[in-house]
């Protein structure tokens, strides 16, 4: 009885080391490879989300943020934008005084030519909206040293929205001109002063040293107002708000 068993134990166990060497030879051994990295998303660049949690410095928006490039990049942001997947923005200017973000010189892909012929029609514009703005601006002192200008909706607005409008139309295209519209969220409004359909009270007061105390009012039309104040030496007010120097009172 031992004698039969033993050749059936002999082959069992012939089996079982033969299964030990192939499952050796087949198992994969050391380290899996790393997952391939997902490509980056295009709203992942969005200086508009970043700017909204870390608030960086106007100046810094274009240098600290990879902006997004051309017709592809467009046409991926307008699917997510249409179709209220993502809060998708472009940010137009880098800083108040109406200069052409790196982001959006890169994302419409404008020449250097482009470049400059935008950059002027944007402070031509602005120039032709103060002046038309200040010419009904009504001021009077305060007790301080100080004034308090007044300005009200301006009748030319409509027109030189419509100039500026065209303008920019001609320079991009049908294309980029339509994309343009899509992201403008009021950016060129707000940079235009609503185009003269709001009503300003400014307030000038002398400061510490070389700086000026300014309280700004914005009325809109529908009623709501918005504020803000800044202080801001005499090189400044020429920099970024030129339309106030004319105002500003002597020390």
């Amino acid at each position: 009885m031992k004698t039969a068993k033993r050749p059936l134990l002999l082959a069992a166990l012939a089996g079982f080391l033969a299964g030990c060497a192939v499952t050796w030879l087949v198992w994969p051994r050391g380290t899996a490879p790393a997952k391939p990295t997902a490509p980056a998303s295009p709203v992942a660049t969005n200086p508009a989300q970043t700017e909204n949690t870390q608030n960086p410095p106007e100046s810094d928006i274009a240098q600290t943020h990879t902006p997004l490039r051309g017709a592809e990049a467009r046409r991926m942001l307008n699917e997510i934008k249409r179709g209220n997947a993502a809060s998708v923005n472009i940010r137009f200017f880098a800083t108040t005084n109406g200069k052409l973000s790196q982001q959006f010189i890169n994302f419409f892909e404008l020449t250097p030519a482009e470049t400059r012929k935008l950059s002027d029609l944007i402070q031509a514009t602005r120039t032709e909206m103060w002046k038309a703005a200040n010419a009904q601006a009504q001021v009077s002192q305060t007790e301080t040293g100080g004034v308090i200008v007044r300005i009200p909706p301006s009748e030319a607005g409509p027109d030189i929205y419509d100039k500026v409008m065209d303008n920019f139309h001609a320079a991009l295209g049908d294309e980029r001109f339509n994309d343009m519209m899509l992201y403008n969220g009021r950016q060129f409004e707000n940079l235009f002063n609503q185009f003269g359909g709001e009503q300003r009270t400014i307030t000038i007061e002398p400061g510490n040293g070389s700086r000026y105390s300014i309280g700004i009012i914005r009325t809109e039309p529908g009623g709501g107002s918005v504020s803000q104040t800044m202080e801001l030496t005499l090189d400044e007010i020429k920099e970024i708000r030129p339309e106030l120097v004319e105002f500003v009172p002597t020390k």
